[in-house]
């Protein structure tokens, strides 16, 4: 029998989307440390920014530099952010973790935050029972390493008992760092990109974009992809000599859908990547309605108000299914999923038409409430 495999996953802006803002939230706390060191607010920004592209992490500098306490900076950051606010947990993540087949692969948590947070966010996502450990930054450890230190991988190979690189799969949100584990040889390597989303990098606020291509690197938008990238043949699950992440192929929805994965493997491209678009513009202003609702809510508890939040969240869930579905069906066919579906849609017009059906109507309320 094979040896297990292990399965390392970034956890923030990986495990749940960059549209929630953790990030900024978290740049707003770190200025606010700088400032409180003294610093005004153009020396602030400077320094953690500097910080955070010369170390890896501000903190990192702040240590360094400035003799800082870790533990005084994460409580007074990492610790004070509002996350049961800001993330909630999603079923299709818990079904993605939970199809992992644990006869073949280990799951574990490989993230640059200390232990508190990265134990607070599992836990609010609900994933925590199905993580075999994490792997964090101790920040109580002079000179810590974090990613994409070489010697951070290294430690985590050590603790999740790893001896052959070539057998993880890795997850992570930053270019940096999956591209530093490649060139360790880690052999399944991923960067989970949500191109167009706003996140915050060192204090400073930036589109993420896929701006270069990464060398046996795959590029997914959605975890859900995993479910491709990884297993790359349905009829290698039975080889022996194979190990693959996953139970199952077919994708199992959480929620009420108009149409299965068999189903959207009968449309064609276009057709496909025009749902997709739809959907996206949807949840592009959901996520902009739970802003306002969040904040209002701050100001003033209102229940009708809490109920349109929590009924929002119940429809960006079905939707961001929905898009999985669409793009596993469009991956079936030999079509790179990107956030660019105009080029996708425009590629299709050379495309052999299949047999093109009508998808039910949606179900009840996939609009949310809109502000």
């Amino acid at each position: 029998m094979s040896p297990l495999k292990t399965v390392f996953l970034d956890i923030d802006n990986t495990l749940y989307s960059a549209s929630t803002k953790v990030s900024a939230a978290m740049g707003q706390k770190i200025h606010e440390y700088f400032v409180g060191m003294g610093l005004d607010h153009d020396e602030a920004s400077t320094l953690h920014h500097q910080y955070y592209t010369s170390y890896g992490l501000a903190l990192r500098g702040l240590i360094r530099h400035h003799s800082v306490d870790p533990l005084d900076f994460d409580a007074k950051c990492d610790q004070a952010l509002p996350l049961e606010d800001l993330i909630k947990p999603t079923p299709h993540l818990r079904k993605l973790l939970e199809d992992m087949n644990r006869e073949k692969v280990r799951i574990w948590a490989l993230t640059n935050a200390y232990r508190f947070h990265a134990q607070r966010v599992l836990k609010i996502l609900q994933v925590d029972d199905l993580l075999d450990g994490v792997i964090f930054c101790d920040y109580e450890e002079p000179n810590f390493a974090c990613k994409p230190d070489a010697e951070y991988y290294h430690r985590a190979l050590v603790k999740a008992q790893v001896s052959d690189p070539s057998d993880c799969y890795f997850v992570d949100d930053s270019g940096i760092n999956v591209k530093a584990a490649r060139a360790l040889g880690w052999g399944h390597v991923v960067h989970f990109c949500e191109r167009g989303l706003v996140h915050v990098e060192g204090g400073k606020a930036k589109e993420i974009a896929q701006t270069e291509s990464l060398e046996g690197i795959d590029v997914i938008e959605d975890l859900e992809e995993l479910r491709k990238v990884w297993p790359e043949k349905r009829s290698m699950i039975s080889c022996d000599r194979c190990v693959l992440p996953f139970t199952a192929m077919d994708y199992k929805p959480q929620y009420q859908q108009p149409f299965s994965l068999a189903e959207v493997r009968l449309l064609d491209v276009q057709t496909i990547a025009e749902e997709i678009s739809r959907l996206q513009n949807s949840l592009q202003r959901l996520h902009e309605t739970q802003t306002l609702l969040k904040e209002a809510l701050i100001s003033e508890p209102d229940p009708e108000l809490s109920k349109a939040l929590e009924e929002n969240e119940t429809v960006i869930g079905s939707q961001t299914e929905r898009i999985s579905i669409l793009k596993l069906a469009l991956t079936e066919k030999g079509i790179a999923t990107s956030g660019h579906y105009d080029e996708v849609v425009h590629k299709s017009e050379d495309t052999p038409a299949v047999q093109r059906i009508v998808a039910p109507q949606p179900v009840p309320d996939e609009d949310g409430v809109d502000l």
